[in-house]
């Protein structure tokens, strides 16, 4: 009988061994599950305390294989297996999106066969590049653009659970790029940008002419708010946004403004920076349909109504072409960091920008309020060194004074970022 090591005890007739590496002072523990042997660290300096959870982890695993549930360990394989249980149980919900029938598809087919036994921490810049060699030559061509994004997301929601499970730290997550190329800086607003445009909107209304053009110009200084306020998607989820789904309610003497939101991806909460009720207020008072119900009593009525219309309750499809038109007239139209004409799609960005580096919100809550993934606000993100701050989501960093709020109102609103002067 081989002599055991003085710092190595084995439990359970031998099924489970616990022992020292090196000049660790914590005690690990190693047993095999279905020909996979699993090596945990128990946490424990204490002996017996270790042979404890060493038994309970044993038992766990164990219990795990036996019922078919994915036995979780550090490996790609287990990680992604957890990944894809999720999504399919999603799926048969019904609950699900269909494009995770594609994620499924393409871990099996690819990403467990290549990575499976590699643990997921271990996946660096030079293991993936290996991979897409491989992948174009069992695929025997360079993959489409839109194959590699499938193939980018279905790897996310990997290193989404990885991340959840604290496997691995969100930071040290490798940004997926297609064609190898990293992916291009989205045109925002700065901070200063940002102000000239809230502070010329009123100016620009009042030289618009009358009737229509004028109700557009009015449901545009709104939306613009709105959108650079809440991170909400342009069209989408803003097209699909009624009164019903906007709920104000108090906390410790403060409003808060939620928005239910849906339109791209599944449907999600988000929750409006101060000053957003305001500017919701505003389109209220014009909506004729409404304006003679109190703002508080007309929401708590939950009305299948769109809360972007003009004063006639008619949605316009031209908010884009008469933001690009005020954008022209002061100026804004090219971002100077990206070269590239500014959107409506810039508010959601400037957002995103706004609260990685002014809030200092951490970005999993960011990818809840916007309704994305962490891989993706990594991707366009980036360049951002994120600093993490108190206040998030309703900007209330700093308590503000009469004076500050009157200037805000007189700009048009606090806006994203205006907290500071």
């Amino acid at each position: 009988m081989v002599a055991l090591n003085p710092n190595t005890h084995v439990l359970l007739d031998g099924e489970v061994k616990v022992y020292k590496r090196g000049n660790s002072k914590r005690w690990q523990a190693t047993f095999k599950i279905d020909q996979h042997w699993v090596r945990i660290s128990t946490g424990k300096t204490d002996l017996d305390e270790a042979k404890t959870v060493a038994r309970d982890q044993y038992l766990e695993y164990k219990f795990r294989a036996k019922h078919d549930l994915p036995v979780v360990t550090k490996r790609f394989e287990d990680v992604a297996k957890l990944a894809i249980a999720d999504m399919q149980k999603q799926l048969d919900a019904e609950a699900g999106r269909k494009v995770y029938k594609d994620y499924i598809k393409a871990l099996n087919l690819y990403f467990i066969p290549f990575f499976g036994k590699t643990f997921i921490t271990n996946i660096d810049h030079q293991k993936i590049q290996d991979f897409n060699a491989w992948r174009k030559k069992v695929i025997g061509r360079d993959p489409k653009a839109s194959t590699l994004n499938t193939h980018n997301s279905a790897m996310n929601r990997v290193y989404d659970e990885a991340v959840a499970r604290g496997f691995i730290a969100q930071g040290k997550v490798p940004i997926l790029s297609n064609k190898g190329e990293g992916a291009k800086r989205r045109p925002d607003f700065s901070r200063e940008d940002y102000r000239t445009m809230i502070r010329k909107l009123p100016s620009w209304i009042d030289k618009g002419k009358g009737g229509k053009s004028r109700d557009m110009r009015y449901l545009l200084r709104d939306y613009v708010l709105i959108l650079a306020n809440t991170g909400m998607r342009h069209g989408t989820e803003a097209q699909n946004l009624r009164w019903k789904h906007v709920t104000v309610f108090e906390d410790n003497g403060l409003e808060y403004v939620e928005f239910y939101l849906h339109g791209k991806t599944k449907p999600h909460e988000a929750i409006g920076r101060a000053g957003t009720i305001d500017y919701l207020k505003r389109i209220h008072s014009r909506t004729e349909a409404i304006k003679h119900i109190d703002f508080y009593d007309m929401l708590k009525q939950k009305l299948d109504l769109p809360v972007f219309c003009l004063p006639d309750g008619t949605v316009t499809e031209h908010l884009r072409q008469t933001f690009k038109a005020f954008l022209n007239d002061a100026g804004l139209l090219t971002c100077p960091k990206t070269g590239q004409d500014r959107t409506l799609y810039s508010l959601r960005h400037t957002y995103a920008t706004f609260a990685l580096i002014n809030d200092g919100m951490d970005i999993h809550a960011l990818t809840k309020q916007m309704g994305t993934s962490v891989g993706m606000i990594e991707r366009h993100y980036s360049h951002l060194t994120p600093r993490m701050k108190k206040d998030m989501f309703t900007g209330k960093r700093y308590e503000l004074s009469a004076k500050d709020y009157a200037a805000q109102k007189a700009d048009g609103g606090a806006g994203v970022g205006d907290n500071e002067e």
